[in-house]
């Protein structure tokens, strides 16, 4: 289950602010046509693909994985991208070969999940974070107006001034989208009555260590 996005910064970390709207969560085929016209990203030979201004091809390469969910996303990224005229190949490697290939920037566009290790929307804004290229910062982004506003935050405690500098950095975020934030993942999990210790936390990737059965009640509740 996913709920769509408007922000980089997650529910349930500090930074985040259900109330902010914005174009990142925009679905707008017309608009997206009307802005490549605009750029001169136009078909100039009428085959039914746009060009370069200069001619060239525009051709899109897209990294993904052989597995069904990403073959569902490729058919995904197929059909929108000829809704606007634009070709788009796929690349096809195992996960690690695509994060390697991504960290040594050699990607052109990939997807993946992020998530925070603790209640603080930075882990977010770090993949826009120029002195994190090649590390959270795939794209390899560098604005020297995103960095100012990242470091800024950084150095503030919780309040309305560390806000507004998260603020402005995820705006330059949505107006330069060096990554496409689609949706946030809802999970929702259902334990037998025997395990002992369940509770997902969502900063924790390794609660399973503090699970455990009861056996005594196991057989009794499956009678």
């Amino acid at each position: 289950m996913s709920r769509s996005t408007a922000s980089a910064i997650a529910p349930g970390t500090w930074g985040y602010d259900p109330a902010f709207k914005s174009e990142m969560s925009s679905h707008d085929p017309a608009r997206a046509k009307a802005l490549l016209d605009l750029y001169g990203y136009v078909d100039r030979d009428g085959d039914g693909w746009r060009e370069q201004p200069d001619g060239r091809p525009l051709e899109l390469e897209y990294s993904t994985q052989p597995d069904q969910q990403s073959r569902q996303l490729v058919e995904q990224w197929q059909k929108n991208m000829a809704a606007i005229g634009i070709r788009i190949e796929f690349k096809t490697a195992k996960w690690p070969e695509n994060l390697k290939a991504s960290t040594a920037g050699k990607l052109m566009m990939w997807g993946v999940g992020w998530s925070a290790n603790d209640p603080d929307g930075d882990t977010f804004l770090a993949l826009g974070d120029g002195g994190a290229k090649g590390q959270a910062n795939k794209s390899r982004f560098d604005l020297p107006a995103f960095n100012a506003a990242y470091q800024r935050q950084k150095s503030l405690p919780n309040g309305t001034e560390r806000q507004a500098a998260m603020d402005e950095a995820k705006k330059l975020m949505v107006a330069y989208m060096p990554v496409k934030i689609h949706v946030h993942r809802v999970f929702t999990d259902l334990a037998q009555p025997w395990v002992v210790g369940f509770h997902r936390n969502v900063f924790l990737r390794h609660s399973w260590l503090w699970l455990d059965i009861d056996t005594a009640r196991q057989p009794a509740l499956r009678r």
